[in-house]
């Protein structure tokens, strides 16, 4: 399972991306301490409540320190040559954007940093302490927040995700993939908009929910088999594609039986009713089954292995049948 740390809020703005998150992502973390938890939303707490894709995570002091150290080098380096930098935020002069007091909106918490950065901010005249943390511009508070995230996801064997557009630039400066620039993210949330037959905003979180945690085990497999063809995503697979290919998870079996000599007319439905599903793969039932057609020795073993190679294929194809049907 691939452990996220989402930055840079407490939670995603939009509600979008969180919805195409239930139906594919395994889990990711948000940034929150301990004593700010109550100010989260009631739906982005009821999925952290009732399924394993959201979980909070409060950082702890040293990697606040850590990462003030680490943006108080970058921060002193991009004051220094703003004008070479300045690229990296979409702004012409972001100096003189840091500078301005009006642009210092973007609050974060005194848990997430250290003396040394609220000290070099004010120092700088570039954010402005008050009781809850330090007030900064926003694009000085993503600056931050980058290397929290990296100290946490680091410490946690993790990887880090942000929804964040505005600094694109900046996050492939950083070396990090945000869901838009992302090629995975952006080709799986491609596949969920085929499949699903109604606009996922108009789709409740109360019925996503339920549907994630009736569907899990398919979103391991989905997932595993995104992992599988990764390599091709971008490099000529299309979505539809994907989702052609499994609709032909039975011909690896089927070539299996034709290599006995068994006429595929004569296998019986109970044998098709096996290798679609899953839930079915035990040892005594496809014995049973494949016994009725006389298929034992290296024959036997042979489709039980196809049947059982093929299982995370006909959970992906189940998944997206059910993606089909979700309204």
């Amino acid at each position: 399972m691939k452990k996220y740390i989402y930055y840079p809020n407490f939670e995603p703005p939009e509600n979008e991306w969180l919805k195409f998150s239930t139906l594919y992502l395994d889990k990711f973390e948000s940034i929150i301490p301990y004593n700010r938890q109550h100010l989260v939303t009631d739906e982005y707490r009821k999925l952290q409540s009732e399924t394993d894709l959201v979980d909070f995570f409060s950082p702890e002091y040293h990697q606040g320190e850590q990462a003030s150290l680490k943006a108080i080098n970058e921060a002193d380096r991009i004051l220094k040559r703003t004008y070479e930098a300045s690229f990296l935020f979409n702004r012409i002069n972001v100096f003189r954007d840091w500078k301005n007091p009006s642009s210092w909106d973007y609050q974060i918490y005194g848990e997430k940093f250290s003396y040394s950065w609220a000290e070099f901010c004010e120092s700088e005249k570039i954010g402005i302490r008050n009781s809850d943390g330090i007030k900064l511009p926003k694009s000085l508070a993503f600056l931050y927040m980058t290397h929290l995230a990296k100290e946490i996801a680091f410490e946690r064997n993790g990887n880090i995700i942000t929804d964040n557009l505005e600094y694109d630039r900046y996050t492939s400066y950083s070396q990090i993939k945000s869901t838009n620039t992302n090629v995975r993210d952006k080709f799986i949330r491609g596949i969920i908009k085929l499949q699903v037959p109604k606009n996922i905003n108009d789709i409740s979180f109360d019925t996503l929910i339920e549907f994630r945690n009736r569907n899990r085990e398919l979103i391991n497999s989905f997932n595993s088999q995104i992992n599988i063809i990764e390599n091709l995503i971008g490099n000529g697979i299309s979505e539809q594609q994907f989702i052609d290919d499994y609709n032909y998870t039975l011909n690896e079996i089927i070539r299996e039986i034709v290599k006995l000599g068994i006429d595929i007319a004569t296998v019986p439905l109970a044998f098709y009713t096996l290798a679609q599903n899953s839930d079915a793969l035990n040892q005594e039932y496809i014995k049973e089954i494949l016994g009725g057609l006389s298929i034992i020795g290296g024959g036997y073993y042979g489709i039980r292995k196809s049947l059982y190679d093929k299982r995370d294929e006909r959970m992906c194809k189940k998944y997206l049948a059910r993606l089909h049907h979700l309204r």
